[in-house]
């Protein structure tokens, strides 16, 4: 009797180890694999999960930069080089432009700011480099007008002169705007058109 009780015991544990074997690895989708399946999703959802959630975040902080900064750079820009149109008209023309100067100067501060504060976003040389040409191209614009306040341009060789000054002093500002511009989708990692780029015809 106690030898039946004894091997009794001794195939009890056995036999549960087999069961629990046996229903591990049934026909149906083996519950170890649901097990590690359920483990290796709590290790994501601890640590993987972190760290894609500020991953996701960082982008977006990116992506709001880049809106923000493309649009309020963008609308600064037009405001200045429409202005700067009327100006060099009315100073053609004789006509005060006094309040306007002080307008023109007010959008070159404003830029200055914005550019000072998109400096810490920027991880390449191209950005600030283009950020500190296009201050010193709208600054160039100002000062032509300066250079040529008082003067009368009514001879055609001063007209045609002074379209020159204008034209030149305009067309430096393109190509830093154009790389600032870039420079700011860069942030965002939108893969803009590098400036040096031909494009393909239709």
């Amino acid at each position: 009797m106690a030898e039946f009780a004894e091997a009794s015991s001794t195939e009890s544990p056995r036999k549960k180890r087999e069961a629990v074997r046996t229903f591990l690895v049934a026909d149906r989708t083996p519950m170890w694999f649901t097990t590690l399946a359920l483990m290796v999703g709590g290790i994501g959802t601890y640590y993987l999960a972190p760290q894609v959630n500020a991953t996701f975040e960082e982008q977006k902080i990116k992506t709001d930069f880049v809106i923000r900064n493309y649009s309020d750079l963008r609308q600064k820009m037009e405001d200045f080089q429409g202005l700067y149109a009327v100006v060099t008209q009315k100073q053609a023309a004789g006509l005060d432009i006094q309040d306007q100067v002080f307008k023109l100067q007010e959008i070159v501060s404003r830029v200055s700011a914005q550019n000072l504060s998109m400096m810490p976003m920027f991880t390449t040389a191209e950005g600030p480099k283009a950020a500190a040409q296009v201050n010193a191209a709208m600054n160039g614009m100002i000062v032509m007008i300066f250079a040529n306040a008082g003067k009368t341009i009514e001879a055609e060789a001063d007209v045609k002169a002074y379209n020159e000054a204008v034209a030149k002093a305009s067309q430096a500002l393109v190509p830093p705007l154009l790389q600032l511009y870039v420079s700011i989708g860069e942030v965002g990692r939108l893969r803009p058109t590098a400036v040096t780029t031909d494009l393909p015809e239709k």
